[in-house]
């Protein structure tokens, strides 16, 4: 068992019970259901509770996939979940090989940010945070829908998905390839939709990526249209590009 956090608590009795209180930093796993064990480490008497967060992971990743499958359906059917591709860790590693790894840390952290937005006993900001916090999963998710929508390129598909997600969730976009394309679909997505809190299954989000998506397939099959859009874009941000 590798352990990152150590802290004081305190065992108390609540009615019939006993309890053991945890930091607020864990509130956003208030109300799973846990398994406890009680053992012994040496001479010391140790307990482990291990929170059941499979079931609500898997059970947000289908929902967001079923949203992405009405956002791309105008391009073509992403299918079902690549559950196959995927799997659950509390903390996904920044590099992966293999399977993509979901956080359930984020998860998790997501769905208790959605559940108390807009409730007076909870502090939370604003609908920007909520996407914010849900950032790596829906990122991941485009990026393996992006696999199925006809590119030729995986590092084009991949572009594109990243900047669904990254637009998504208001976060920025790896720089490099990624950041450009990125840049395209924003201008070519709010060209036909400039809601900026856009809904996964919105018609016109539909259109919108479906716009971004025809540019970014013939910048893919056009490589020097590509290049001149690489430069506009560098010139757009104030990037010197030298003269052909």
């Amino acid at each position: 068992m590798k352990v990152f956090d150590t802290v004081d608590v305190r065992i108390v009795r609540v009615g019939a019970e006993v309890a053991i209180y945890l930091p607020m930093e864990y509130e956003a796993l208030e109300g799973f259901d846990a398994e406890f064990s009680a053992g012994v480490e040496g001479d010391d008497l140790v307990f482990r509770v291990k929170p059941h967060v499979g079931h609500a992971v898997k059970e947000t990743v289908d929902e967001l996939w079923r949203s992405l499958r009405i956002l791309f359906s105008k391009i073509g059917d992403i299918g079902e979940a690549p559950w196959g591709d995927m799997e659950i860790v509390w903390e996904a590693p920044h590099v992966y090989e293999e399977k993509v790894p979901i956080a359930a840390s984020e998860v998790v952290t997501h769905r208790h940010i959605r559940a108390s937005y807009g409730k007076e006993e909870h502090i939370v900001s604003d609908k920007e945070d909520m996407r914010r916090s849900i950032h790596d999963t829906i990122t991941k998710l485009c990026e393996l829908a992006a696999l199925r929508l006809g590119f030729k390129d995986p590092l084009f598909a991949r572009a594109f998905g990243q900047a669904v997600g990254s637009y998504f969730s208001f976060i920025t976009c790896l720089y490099g390839m990624y950041d450009i394309i990125c840049e395209i679909f924003k201008e070519e997505f709010v060209r036909v939709d400039d809601d900026k809190f856009w809904k996964l299954t919105s018609g016109a989000a539909q259109d919108a990526v479906k716009a971004a998506y025809d540019r970014i397939r013939y910048l893919e099959s056009h490589p020097e249209d590509y290049q001149k859009e690489k430069a506009r874009v560098e010139a757009k941000w104030g990037i010197w590009v030298k003269p052909a």
